[in-house]
Formats: C-alpha cells, structure tokens, sequence
C-alpha cells in the first residue's frame, strides 16, 4: 500500500503521460488499461489480488471489482473522450441532480452493484469520478443519497488529500470505507452522567471498612513482591499449586478453560506440580554439561496474562529447590521492571551490571570481587600479557608490573558484559558450579522489550555458559516461534496454567480470618438503615466467615461464577476484583454482621452477600455514579466511534457464541473476516465494526489467537481469527438482561433522543450520602431505558432484526420477572 507522499509522486508522473493519452483517443479497453490500471495500483496502492477485471453478472459485464475483507466497490470506466456532466466548482451532488445527464452510466453501475449486493460504486473516464452509493439499507431514497465527484485532472490534484483519502487501500482500511459516507463522528447524545453535578463525589469511608483495609490489602494482593520482604508464613499458607488436570464435563470449562496450545516446542505440561518437577531435573542434571562446558537451553516460562508465571518462578526457585538439587549452581533472581523507566529502551550492560552485584552480595564468602580470584579469572590473558608486552616489567619492576595488571583487570571488569562471561566459566572451571540466572517480570513490557530479552537470554547463555530463565507472554511467543531470528533458537518452553480460582480464594479468605484478630477491636455505630450496632472485637472475623459462607456454600454460587467467568484465567485480575469488593465504599460489612449474626433457622443456607451488592460494589467502588471509563464493569451498551448503534457489541457476541456453540475448543476461532463481512452486508460500516472489535478485545470479552488476552496492538492487522471468552459468554448470557447491570450502565449510555432522555432523566433517583438510590424510582428508569432501546432497536433495518432477533424484547420479559421477584 502507497502512503500519500508516494501516491502523488505517481500521480505526477500520471499527469506526465496524460497529455499522450488525450492525443490518443482512447477507446474504452485502453482506458481501463492505461489510466484507470495506472490510478488504482500505481496511484492508490490497490493490488492485482484486489482486483477482478470484466466480471459477468445479470446486467452485463463490469470493469473492474475491488475487494478486500470488508470493502467491496466496482469500478465502471467510460471511454477517455466520453464527459460526464458534472456541476462546476462543486464536490459534492445528490444522485438525483446527476442523472440528468448522467442517466445511462448511473444506471449501468447501480444495476452491477444490485447484482453483486454492494452497495458502493465508482464512474470513471480516467480524469472524472463520481463515487455513488447505489443501495441504502436504511429504507432511504438512494437517490437522495450524495456523491463525491472529481471533475477533471486539475480538480483531482487540487484536491488530492481527498481524493487519497476516500479511493486509496491505505485510506479505505483504515477509515473502514469511503471518508465522503461515514457517519458524522460528532453524532448528538446526551447521558445521565454528564447532567449531574456531584457525578464525581466519592462516599465517605466508614470506620468498620477503614479497619479491613489494611488487613485486606495485605492478604488478597501479589504473594511475591519487590517492594517488600517475602512472608514465609502468608507464602505457606496461601500459594496455590496445580494439582493433575481432572476431567471436567463442565461446557464452559471445555469451551474456556486455560489449556496449553499444541505446539511442538513447547513442553506439555500443564500443572505446576510437575512442571516443578521436570524443571528441577533439567537442573539438578546439569553435570555433564558442566564438565563439557556445554551451553544449556535457555527456560521459557510463557502462560497467559495474570496465570501466576511470577508467583511461580518466586516459589520454585525460593522454596521449592532444595540445596541438593541446585548443589552445582548459583541462582540470580533479576526483577525486570527496576531497568526500565520507559519500555522503548533495553541496555544489557545494566542488566549484567546487575548481576554481577546480586553475585557479589548473594556469594560474598567466595570473595569474588578480590585480586586473587579476578587473576583466576584472567588467567590465560594476563599470561600471554607476561610473556609479551608486561614481560620486561614482570622480571625487572614489580611495581610497574602490578601498576600493568590493575589496569588491566580494571577495564575488564567496566565491560560488565565480558566480565560476567569471565566470571561465569571461572566457576564452571574452577568450581564446578553453573551460574542461573532468573530474568522475571519481563512479561509486563511490550512486545519489543520481550523479544529484545529473548535474543539477550540466548546471547547471554551462549556467551557465559550460564543458565537462564525468562517469563514471557505467551501471546508474544506463539506469534513470533515460527519467525526469524526465533526459530533460529533452541529452548526448553514451559506453559504455566492458572491455578484452580476457588482454591485460591479459599485459601486467602481462611489466612485472612487467621489474621484478622491483630486488626480487631470493639466497635459501635449505626448503619445506613438506621440500625444502631455494638459489634464485639471479632467483627471482622464474622464479616469474612459469612462472605466466605457466602462464596463457597453449594447453594450460592453466583459470586464465584461471576469471578471464575469474567476473571479466570487471570488470577491477578481476579484478585483484584475481589479485592475492590473488600474495600468498597458500597461494601457495607456492619449490614453484613448484622444478617449473618440474626439469621433464622430457615435462612441459614441463605447468603449474607447477594450478587447484585457485589456488582454494584466492584463497579462502583468508592463513586456514587457509574462511569464505564473507571469501572470494572463493561458498558455494552455505548457504540463504536461514528455509530449510534447500541447493539453492534451484542450482535458480535452472539455471532461468536453461536459458532463456538456449534464448535469444539480446538475449533473455535472464526476469521475476523468472517465478522465484517457479515456486518458490512448488513449495513455497518468497517471503522465501526473494527472499533466494536477492538473495545470488546480491551474489556477481554473477545480474543484471538495471536493475542491470547496478552499481545497489545496500536491498530487491528488486516487479518486474525477472533473467539469468545469466558468472559464475554458471561456478559451474554448471564449478565446483560439482569436489573442490577442495566441499572447500572443505562447512567452513561448515550441517548439518541431528546424526548427519551428527557424521560429517563426525569425518572433517575440521585444517591443519597451513603450511594443509596430509591429503589421504586430505579425500576421506573430502568423501564424507560428500556423503552428506550427497544425504540432504537426498532429502527434497525429489518435485514439485522431478521439475522439477529429482538434482543430488547427478551431483556424486558427478564428484566420484568426480576422485577416482581424483587417485589
């Protein structure tokens, strides 16, 4: 694809040749082969395998068909000498005003495009352009319609940015089809949120959730962390490790579970327990290597986003190896992120500086750093120097000699590269010891710090003989294994699967009760009701035995449904949310004492925690209003850029789980193609259906299978295979038509119509100074809301309500069954 600079350099040389061409007379096949081949591939970058010239349909034979996902157009080209009649000074004219004079060739196109079922089209004589769009799937008049015209070369270079912009690959890729027809970006809304004043205002803390804070925030975050000493106690207690994989018939489980992909480089294992196992064999059985001075395969540590890969390289090279095994070698744990202050710089000179400190501190006894062993180190170098240049001194002045040898170690030991080299084969050599060295957190950087700290690990293995062990994400190894320089290398390639949620959280929850008492005292209030409370010094500890009652009790397990779904495998994130709940300002603990301590024998099954003040808790936080920008909760609700489409997210949704219903797990990525295509024949532009794609890949309801939740891309390639996940099935099926979600997210969804959002306005209920809002008044909001969209969606054009269904109809009967259960 041309860029613009390169497209008008063609265009000039275009321009060139023109005055040859009118002296010519072209007949209709020259000008298709001479100009109008010349505009499309030299000027606006089109490529052969876009292109079907002289295609047959119903209506005749048509020049020329573009293609490409997503786009489709064709091209009819007049005869050179054949003028169109277009009004002068003008760029834009409505179809109708142009076929008066143009009746013939407006009708020739429209009837291609009917034929082929696209809607766009470009009249050409290879100086004038009209781009009409001959099929409206609005139930507009498509005469009504405006077309873009060039009336002449010096109209096209006067106006060639666009001109570039609207007939250009480059430009239709990335505007998602012709600029002169996409929607205005600045499309009139208004939402609930930005009409109120206080839409910022936090809740004010009360003291019971103030007390669990620090409790909290010391136990439900990472086990193993930098910026503080490493608790023996919590790491025992709370570390989780994979058991076997048991056979699970659980669909979602087969559907959305975290599996290693079957590639050939990569060592299946997929629980840590034997990963453990097989990674301290390959260490511990490093002796002939050793000996030989062989170089080992640099580890690999790859699993998806948040799987624990950092928790368990911290476990296993902490706690796990004991002295036996790791007898022949020196571990060095290197924390990736204290290197970097941005992610566009990567220096390994810092990073070996930084080793050989750890290997100074860490090894102290073995006086590393001395005169004594650094001779040892040189020592094949500092004799050849002896029998060479130092040798006079050497025999004759010992303290010119000794001057010699401390420059000499001195600039070898600022190469901090070559001094670590030395350094290690000194141990191979003399102490029969390998040196490891553990590079982690080199995952959370992008993808040009990973495969900087790829190639660094082989290098550096390479070069020093010594081991090395690396975590990546795994999205950034499966793209890149196949390609150069990374097949070029050899490694033992572990896939690191995220550990069972519920165990994990059982675990926290249990520490934290085992904790809580040092966090403890009497306390007395009233809560938000009006309840006066004097509660004794084990309050927290009754608070998480209920939210644990709560979580884990069989008959109530919407909670753990919803973090397994919308969190699993990224256990991180999951703790993380949970852990927003915990400190929630809408948390309210003295309401949950209070219902666990005056349960009666037949609520004791009953959860003190229902689903909905959960969800209200992690999307809310500390606010009073919902803001889909700050919240963990997904707003499916607000439209693409350019759209004012309130379902395209849902329909993307139903489109993939429709496949993946029909499909194994192996089977079930689509080609993104497949997506656009389906959308753009009903209508929607590709810019839209591509910004849907990427918001839904951010919130991680979708996902593909270069990304796999971890790779990051500035703009969607042209091509990839897109999926359903756990996630996204959740928000489909379980959370869209539940009152608490639609409650939530109808706060800033925009609104289209004046006379609806006046309604809805009218009817939302403010929070008070504890974030409660009226209950009966937010039943009549959501009822609007719903009115609302059932408006919008009727005005779909009846091709999408044909493929899709009514989705707000189901939403209102479920919407209203909840209702009366509230009741």
């Amino acid at each position: 694809m041309n860029n613009i600079d390169i497209a008008r350099q063609y265009f000039e040389n275009y321009k060139q040749s023109f005055q040859q061409y009118i002296a010519d007379d072209l007949n209709e096949s020259d000008t298709r082969s001479k100009l109008i081949d010349n505009i499309l591939i030299n000027v606006l970058g089109w490529e052969e395998a876009d292109i079907r010239r002289e295609g047959h349909v119903d209506s005749g034979y048509f020049d020329y068909k573009i293609s490409i996902p997503g786009i489709h157009f064709i091209v009819e080209a007049k005869r050179q000498f054949i003028e169109f009649k277009l009004p002068a000074n003008h760029k834009m004219a409505t179809t109708k005003s142009l076929q008066g004079g143009n009746k013939e060739v407006i009708k020739q196109i429209r009837d291609y495009t009917i034929d082929e079922s696209i809607q766009y089209g470009v009249i050409t004589n290879g100086t004038q352009f009209i781009f009409i769009k001959t099929i409206n799937t609005d139930n507009t008049d498509w005469k009504s319609n405006n077309c873009l015209i060039f009336n002449g070369i010096q109209d096209i270079e006067n106006r060639f940015v666009d001109f570039y912009d609207n007939l250009s690959k480059h430009s239709l890729i990335f505007n998602g089809g012709f600029r002169y027809d996409l929607p205005i970006s600045t499309i009139e809304n208004k939402t609930i949120l930005t009409t109120l004043i206080d839409r910022d205002k936090e809740l004010i803390r009360n003291s019971l959730s103030a007390n669990i804070t620090p409790l909290i925030d010391t136990i439900f975050g990472e086990i193993f962390s930098e910026e503080r000493e490493d608790d023996a106690e919590f790491i025992k207690e709370c570390f989780v490790e994979n058991e076997e994989t048991k056979k699970n018939k659980n669909e979602i489980e087969r559907l959305f579970g975290d599996f290693a992909p079957e590639i050939t480089n990569v060592i299946p294992v997929v629980n840590t327990s034997n990963l453990s196992t097989q990674i301290i064999s390959e260490i511990s059985s490093d002796e002939i290597s050793i000996k030989n001075n062989f170089p080992p395969k640099p580890i690999i540590i790859i699993g998806s986003k948040g799987a624990g890969k950092t928790t368990f390289i911290n476990h296993l090279f902490k706690y796990k190896l004991n002295n036996e095994e790791v007898e022949n070698h020196f571990l060095i744990y290197i924390d990736f992120r204290k290197f970097f202050e941005t992610e566009t710089n990567f220096e390994p000179e810092k990073i070996a500086a930084d080793i050989l400190n750890k290997i100074y501190t860490k090894y102290e006894a073995l006086e590393l750093h001395t005169m004594k062993v650094m001779r040892r180190m040189y020592i094949t170098e500092i004799k050849r120097n002896e029998e060479s240049t130092w040798k006079y001194d050497k025999e004759n002045d010992e303290a010119a000699y000794q001057r010699r040898l401390s420059l000499f170690l001195d600039e070898a030991k600022s190469n901090n590269l070559k001094h670590l080299e030395f350094l290690s084969k000194y141990l191979i050599r003399e102490r029969r010891k390998r040196l490891i060295v553990i590079v982690d957190n080199a995952d959370q950087f992008n993808d040009f710090i990973q495969e900087k700290l790829f190639i660094f690990s082989h290098s550096l293995t390479k070069a020093t003989l010594c081991g090395t062990v690396i975590s990546l994400r795994e999205g950034y190894y499966y793209k890149w294994q196949n390609s150069p320089p990374f097949d070029a290398y050899e490694s033992n390639v572990y896939h690191i699967t995220a550990p069972n949620y519920i165990e994990i959280l059982q675990k926290r929850i249990d520490y934290a009760i085992q904790k809580a008492p040092h966090f403890e005292k009497k306390v007395s209030g009233t809560n938000d009701r009006g309840l006066n409370y004097n509660f004794p010094a084990n309050y927290i500890t009754n608070f998480l035995s209920g939210l644990k009652y709560s979580i884990f009790f069989n008959a109530n397990s919407s909670i753990i449904d919803f973090l397994n779904h919308t969190t699993y495998p990224n256990i991180r994130e999951g703790l993380k949310v949970f852990k927003s709940f915990l400190t929630s300002g809408h948390t309210k603990v003295a309401d949950y004492i209070l219902r666990e301590q005056y349960k009666t024998e037949n609520q004791k099954t009953h959860s003190v925690i229902p689903l909905h003040e959960f969800f209200k808790s992690i999307a809310l936080q500390n606010r009073h209003y919902y803001n889909s920008e700050k919240s963990l909760i997904y707003n499916l609700f607000v439209p693409p850029i350019d759209s004012s489409d309130h379902f395209i997210k849902i329909y993307i949704l139903k489109d993939l789980n429709e496949f993946i219903e029909k499909k194994s797990y192996i089977e079930k990525l689509i080609p993104n193609t497949t997506i656009l295509e389906k959308l753009n024949q009903l209508g929607y532009k590709i810019n839209a259906i591509n910004s849907a794609i990427s918001s839904l890949l951010k919130a991680s309801l979708i996902d593909t299978d270069e990304q796999l939740s971890d790779v990051e891309w500035n703009e969607l390639p042209s091509s990839f295979n897109l999926c359903l996940t756990a996630k996204g099935h959740f928000y489909l099926m379980s959370i869209l038509n539940r009152f608490h979600y639609l409650d939530l997210v109808s706060q800033d969804t925009p609104i289209y119509d004046n006379t609806q959002f006046d309604k809805i306005s009218a009817l939302f209920p403010l929070s008070n100074e504890q974030g409660v809002r009226n209950i009966a008044a937010r039943v009549d909001c959501m009822r609007q809301f719903i009115s609302y969209l059932k408006e919008m969606e009727s005005r779909q054009p009846a091709q999408v309500l044909a493929v899709y269904g009514d989705i707000t109809n189901t939403m209102e009967t479920q919407i209203e069954a909840e209702i009366g259960r509230m009741k």
